[in-house]
């Protein structure tokens, strides 16, 4: 009988904690989960598509911020090269870390 491995971007529970100091646990996974580990890893500077290099990155921040309500801001930037022209770059406006998960065992 094979062992089920979990999927590196499988389904996970996130705890966001709003600016207001509200709190929401969001469950995310595939591709949505990933872009939200980008922007984490960015930081204050943000991430834009061309530096995470997801083949849909805008795609994955509207699903973040109008499926699961994860405060994401945007802000539009320039940039040169051979098809110069203007992209965003999008920023966390919250805090947001995976939740702890406890399986098993006494609370």
């Amino acid at each position: 009988m094979a062992q089920h491995t979990p999927k590196k971007w499988g389904p996970a529970p996130y705890e966001i904690t709003f600016s207001t100091g509200e709190h929401s646990t969001v469950i995310l996974n595939g591709r949505v989960r990933w872009a939200i580990e980008e922007l984490r890893k960015a930081g204050k500077a943000g991430r834009t598509g061309r530096e995470a290099l997801g083949p849909r990155w805008a795609a994955y921040i509207w699903d973040a911020i109008h499926t699961h309500g994860i405060p994401i801001r945007s802000e539009w930037e320039r940039h040169g090269g051979e098809h110069a022209g203007r992209h965003k770059r999008w920023f966390l406006d919250c805090e947001i870390h995976p939740a702890c998960r406890v399986v098993g065992g006494d609370t």
